[in-house]
């Protein structure tokens, strides 16, 4: 019997039809809403019904409250799921949900209230025995006050809004005129982005990997930690590449983690998902608690394979009411391999990781041992500029991490997307740098390499524009039009540039 008759999602893009897919093989009925900007996009057709929830803006539509209950009991939804973003860590959602008596599948309002942002998260740690980073106990309410704690806990520092998270209001700061710059402006962007201006300061780790952890809980008190994933590799704090488990610690580490983590679970009564974000250095070896997510995160499917477990069809039945099925020891028994994700983001890494919108003129996913994809888009797809980039993940498995890397490589070199810039090129230049392959990488990673990975990037630009107008100058030869002249041709240095005299076919990076 399946938990519940009809599953509304209220999000969009690829996460919208992994849960759909998951809530159709439970044999239940998934429903989609929608903005104007998505009336044709993947989610909405792969849907069982689609609600038209307001115009492309996401406070019109997807951050609208009122519009998307109104749609779940139009559709008479048993429950709700959020995904991630938009309102899936929103309190005030999850009771609106509550009220309309319908399930939503994530930790109660009651427990989101607990912990309404990371400064709530930061008291809650401290209590369970989390370690948390030295800094301010609560909200700094004047530059002077955060100049003096700069001072004691000594640069660098972090500065980071209080509430909000993808990376916004958060800046490293290395001394105190950089903390006077700094301040207002990011007092200014978390309350454009979050509607609270609250800044917080913490101690910057050493060599800082970002590293997750992954609680599960029911609702009777019984929880477990399904290791943790490397979130290493990211620019502007927003995660790009993500694997799991992290080639950086050792069993005993991972497993002292796991009692103050499950500790703040109880403490909350927390159920369903939840990760705990955290800071590692690995000059110290000290683990920093930074945030608890309270949802599924976009990087859940690499705890997935290297358990083999539906972790968003295990949310639903959670939310439902159902029993952790396993114990921590019954769930470390299940470990095999490695897994990486790659965030497929419609953005040039050339400029800035600008967005890139548009039409998907030409869509071919990967296939083959090891590879799976989730993706929110299709060939004639829309990549509107009102929302996220990301538009798909690849990700790949491994019976250890130097197979998985391997499967990456070939799994990118077979995605094919036209009409927009992505960050897969990028990603085949991390897949074969030796620091990647052999796990030596820090937050700092992209932003330490840019100058070698942007002329990578710019010689495959060089040489697919050469390719094109080589193969563009035979085909009018064979039809008899007129010869491209020399002065119009690429000249064949160009090719030995590359090294690509002899094989160019088989060396073309596309």
């Amino acid at each position: 019997m399946p938990p519940f008759g009809k599953v509304l999602v209220a999000n969009r893009g690829e996460i919208a039809v992994r849960v759909m897919k998951a809530i159709k093989e439970m044999g239940m009925k998934a429903v989609a809403v929608y903005s104007e900007a998505d009336k044709y996009a993947l989610h909405v057709k792969y849907a069982d019904e689609a609600y038209y929830i307001g115009k492309a803006p996401a406070l019109d539509s997807y951050l609208n409250i009122d519009h998307i209950i109104d749609a779940a009991e139009k559709a008479h939804a048993d429950a709700v799921h959020p995904g991630y973003g938009f309102l899936s860590e929103n309190a005030d959602f999850a009771a609106a949900v509550e009220k309309a008596g319908m399930t939503f599948i994530g930790p109660s309002s009651d427990v989101m209230n607990k912990i309404k942002d990371k400064l709530d998260g930061k008291r809650v740690a401290k209590m369970a025995g989390v370690p948390i980073a030295p800094g301010s106990d609560g909200p700094v309410s004047s530059l002077d006050e955060a100049l003096k704690i700069a001072e004691k806990i000594g640069y660098p520092i972090m500065v980071k809004a209080a509430s909000g998270g993808a990376g916004v209001g958060i800046t490293r700061v290395d001394s105190p005129d950089q903390l006077v710059e700094v301040w207002e402006r990011n007092k200014r962007l978390a309350y454009q982005a979050f509607g609270k201006a609250d800044l917080y300061i913490e101690k910057y780790a050493v060599n800082p990997r970002h590293i997750e952890f992954q609680l599960i809980g029911d609702k009777y008190g019984d929880y477990v930690v399904a290791w943790e994933r490397e979130c290493t590799i990211q620019r502007r704090n927003q995660k790009l590449i993500e694997e799991a488990p992290s080639p950086a610690l050792k069993m005993e580490e991972r497993e002292k983690m796991f009692e103050p983590i499950i500790k703040f679970g109880q403490i909350i009564h927390y159920f369903t998902m939840g990760t705990f974000e955290t800071a590692f250095s690995d000059v110290t070896r000290e683990f920093y608690f930074l945030e608890l997510n309270k949802r599924l995160q976009v990087e859940h499917p690499t705890t997935e394979l290297i358990f083999r477990i539906d972790l968003v069809k295990l949310q639903i039945l959670l939310a439902a009411g159902e029993h952790l099925p396993f114990t921590q020891e019954e769930l470390n028994k299940r470990v095999r391999g490695a897994a990486i994700e790659y965030r497929i983001n419609a953005e040039d890494p050339l400029n800035n990781f600008t967005g890139s919108s548009g039409y998907i003129t030409y869509y071919k996913e990967p296939t083959g041992p090891g590879v799976r994809v989730d993706s929110g888009v299709e060939a004639g797809s829309w990549v509107p500029p009102f929302y996220d980039s990301l538009i798909s993940k690849l990700i790949v498995y491994g019976e250890n991490r130097a197979y998985a890397i391997q499967a990456g490589i070939r799994a990118l070199n077979d995605y094919k997307i036209g009409g927009v810039k992505t960050t897969i090129e990028l990603y085949k230049w991390i897949m074969r740098d030796p620091d990647f392959q052999e796990g030596r990488f820090s937050t700092s990673y992209i932003a330490q390499k840019t100058e070698q990975f942007t002329k990578y990037l710019r010689q495959q630009e060089e040489l697919r524009a050469a390719l094109a107008l080589e193969i563009q100058s035979r085909g009018l030869n064979r039809q008899g039009a007129t010869p491209v002249t020399t002065s119009q041709r690429q000249p064949k240095s160009a090719w030995k540039t590359y090294g690509l005299v002899s094989q160019a076919s088989s060396r073309v990076m596309w």
